[in-house]
């Protein structure tokens, strides 16, 4: 591939970006947790100095909303002024790292508001291939094979998807789900890798995943005590427990909110522990808030596979750790987590634990197995079309199923049932090779390095996290597989950018080291 000659920005166009930069890293870096050579009582200086600024605003929105509402759209003009600049020389890093700190906001962003054309996503995206034009040749990181054959595979069920559309009785609908659903991950996912610069924004990333889950906690506990849905998307629809809310966030779907939850909470889990100990206090402290409120996430919409994915990592965890009192800890924490959910029926209600835990629950999931089957045999090669399974199962007598009395829930409640209904043997076939091949990838992690053994641990739990809610929801899609891709990313990444441990120790890396324009390891995608 051709690429076009790097764009030489103007001289004071240069000058105000460097001085940003300057003041970035200054600034900003010290204070989530990267290097810096202030003393540490400047340091202690600039995290009070954020604290106050924070303050100052909560109050201008209290006291003064609209005035307050004028500097947050401005100060968000000119960020994205300067993210744009970035682009045009070749940098998308401040890009990703904005979205993944503020994509919760990315409600705002939505034009039109229905069917939107324009989202977050979208534009970071657009911003990532403006930069394509102004780099130089072998700036870019090339695709490791085992991730090449996982996005191969992704690609093929794109296309086998995209062939049934026709069936749908909304093409255009489905077309953009499937493009935020698979394409977009598959994009995020490469510009991660071939881009992004893991090992030098490590403390950046974890600062913003803990900025998002704070926004996407705060957004979800004021649904619950509101018992509104308060960022509507398309058709979401507030689901009850019982009478007690089961919040969705800033997203269409409860189970979206859960698994984003999930995910961002072994991030930050592996985050803390690729960081390692020299955290200032600032970013302790965020750090706890942000790993609560992620934990909050993935519970608060009150789904069961959720709590199992927890109790099996924490079983998981007691086995793979070695010391005898850390994992007497973990025993203990995993008994006292079995007590709460005996002991939880004394303070709920008692229609919300029938709502979450009755046989009629259960028996409807099975008879819905035995509707998805009757699909499948029905159309065994191309199915009923990329997301058209409840249309056409609605109304048609012959696929009314029922065990013990219970009917089918007209949805296939499972990742893979849903692939094999709508999209058949030809969609299934690439669907299963594809997170086939991406286990496979992190598997291959476990011995290649001491980076690559922790990162090998924590996708172990975000494939557990996807694939346990995946068996018993129709989760796979939209932002949950993008924040998926962009954990599974960063995290591979990490392990297989590790420096010669014979020259340098684990957090005492140069940043030249994983600087793409000075690694001859770095070259284009090809």
């Amino acid at each position: 591939m051709r690429m076009t000659r790097a764009w030489q920005p103007s001289a004071p166009f240069n000058s105000i970006l460097a001085n940003c930069d300057q003041a970035i890293r200054t600034i900003l870096v010290p204070l989530l947790g990267g290097t810096s050579s202030m003393p540490g009582h400047r340091l202690r200086l600039w995290e009070a100095a954020v604290v106050l600024l924070g303050a100052i605003a909560v109050a201008a929105f209290i006291l003064v909303p609209v005035a307050a509402l004028v500097v947050v759209i401005t100060c968000a003009v000119l960020w994205f002024l300067e993210m744009v600049g970035d682009a045009l020389r070749g940098k998308i890093d401040r890009a990703l790292l904005c979205w993944a700190g503020l994509f919760p906001l990315g409600y705002f962003a939505l034009f039109p508001r229905e069917r939107s054309i324009v989202t977050f996503e979208r534009v970071v995206v657009l911003l990532a291939f403006l930069g394509l034009f102004f780099i130089t040749r072998g700036t870019l990181m090339r695709t490791p094979k085992a991730l090449r054959l996982a996005g191969s595979a992704c690609l093929v069920f794109i296309v086998v998807a995209g062939l049934t559309l026709m069936k749908s009785p909304d093409p255009l609908n489905s077309t953009r789900t499937l493009f935020d659903s698979y394409v977009q991950p598959l994009l995020f996912g490469w510009l991660v890798i071939a881009w992004f610069d893991v090992r030098g924004r490590l403390a950046e990333t974890h600062a913003a995943v803990c900025l998002s889950s704070i926004i996407c906690a705060a957004i979800a506990a004021g649904e619950m005590i509101t018992k509104e849905d308060l960022l509507p998307v398309g058709q979401s629809v507030m689901f009850y427990a019982g009478g007690f809310p089961r919040p969705n966030g800033p997203f269409a779907a409860n189970d979206t909110l859960a698994l984003v939850g999930g995910f961002s909470f072994f991030f930050l889990l592996f985050l803390r522990a690729a960081l390692g100990p020299e955290l200032s206090a600032g970013s302790r402290m965020l750090h706890a808030v942000g790993i609560a409120a992620a934990l909050g996430m993935a519970l608060m919409p009150m789904f069961r596979s959720v709590a199992i994915t927890l109790l099996v990592v924490q079983l998981i965890e007691i086995f793979w750790e070695k010391e005898a009192t850390r994992r007497a800890w973990r025993v203990a924490f995993m008994l006292a987590c079995v007590g709460v959910i005996l002991i939880a029926p004394l303070f709920v209600s008692q229609s919300m634990i029938e709502d979450r835990s009755s046989r009629e629950n259960a028996y409807g999931r099975l008879a819905q197995f035995e509707q998805n089957l009757q699909v499948f045999l029905d159309h065994p090669v191309v199915g009923v079309g990329y997301l058209n399974f409840h249309d056409y199962v609605v109304g048609e007598p012959r696929y009314v199923s029922k065990y013990e009395g219970v009917s089918s829930l007209d949805w296939p409640h499972n990742n893979l049932a849903e692939a094999l209904a709508e999209t058949g043997l030809l969609g299934f076939v690439p669907f299963v090779l594809m997170h086939a091949l991406l286990f496979s990838a992190m598997w291959k992690l476990r011995k290649q390095s001491p980076s690559a053994h922790l990162a090998w641990k924590y996708l172990l739990y975000l494939f557990l996290t996807y694939w346990i809610t995946g068996l018993t929801e129709s989760s796979g899609h939209e932002f949950s597989n993008i924040w998926y891709a962009f954990a599974v990313v960063v995290i591979y990444k990490y392990s297989v950018t590790e420096p010669d441990s014979t020259q340098f120790g684990e957090g005492q890396v140069p940043d030249s080291i994983f600087n793409p324009s000075k690694s001859p390891s770095f070259v284009f995608l090809q």
